[in-house]
C-alpha cells in the first residue's frame, strides 16, 4: 500500500441514510489519511438545516465508523458532533487535509481563512466529485427521504 498523503484528515456531513455518495467521500478520505476526524452533524444542527426526517446522531455516527473500518481497519477514526459549519476543523492544529464534495469547497476555503486568523496552517483541500444516480442526478439524502416517503404513501394507498 502506498504511503498516505495526509497525517490527519477531516471530513464532515450529516450522513443521513448512508448512500454511495457518502461512502465515496469517506472512502477517499480514509484511503488518503493515516488518521481521520469525522464531523457528524448533531441532531439539533441537522434538524435546523434539513427539511426531511433524520436518523438519530448515534446511528449516523455508528454507520460512518463501521463503514470506515471496512475500508481500512487500521485507520485511526475520531468522530465529533458538529453544531456549526466548521466543527473542530478550524481549531485542530494536527489536521493537514480536508475532504469535501465539489459543492462544499467554499466551506473548506472559509475554514482555511479561519485557520489563518488563528495562526494555523491551511488544510490541503481535496474536492471529491459528486456521485450521481442512473439519471445523472446528484445522490442526496433529501432525494432518498423523498423517495422513501412517496413509496410509503403509495403502499398505504394500495
Amino acid at each position: 500500500m502506498p504511503a498516505k498523503e495526509c497525517r490527519k484528515g477531516v471530513v464532515g456531513g450529516t450522513f443521513s441514510l448512508m448512500h454511495r455518495g457518502h461512502r465515496h467521500l469517506l472512502r477517499i478520505a480514509a484511503e488518503k489519511s493515516q488518521a481521520l476526524l469525522v464531523g457528524v452533524s448533531s441532531d439539533e444542527y441537522a434538524l435546523a438545516r434539513k427539511a426531511h426526517p433524520l436518523e438519530p446522531y448515534e446511528l449516523r455516527a455508528l454507520s460512518v465508523l463501521l463503514y470506515l473500518l471496512t475500508v481500512d481497519p487500521s485507520l485511526e477514526v475520531e468522530i465529533h458532533p458538529l453544531d456549526d459549519a466548521y466543527g473542530p476543523a478550524h481549531l485542530d492544529s494536527e489536521l493537514d487535509c480536508i475532504f469535501v464534495s465539489e459543492e462544499t469547497v467554499p466551506g473548506a476555503v472559509a475554514i482555511n481563512i479561519l485557520r489563518k486568523l488563528r495562526g494555523l496552517a491551511p488544510l490541503r483541500i481535496y474536492a471529491v466529485e459528486l456521485v450521481t444516480d442512473e439519471k445523472g442526478r446528484r445522490l442526496s439524502s433529501t432525494a432518498l427521504w423523498s423517495k422513501r416517503a412517496h413509496s410509503t404513501h403509495a403502499q398505504s394507498c394500495a
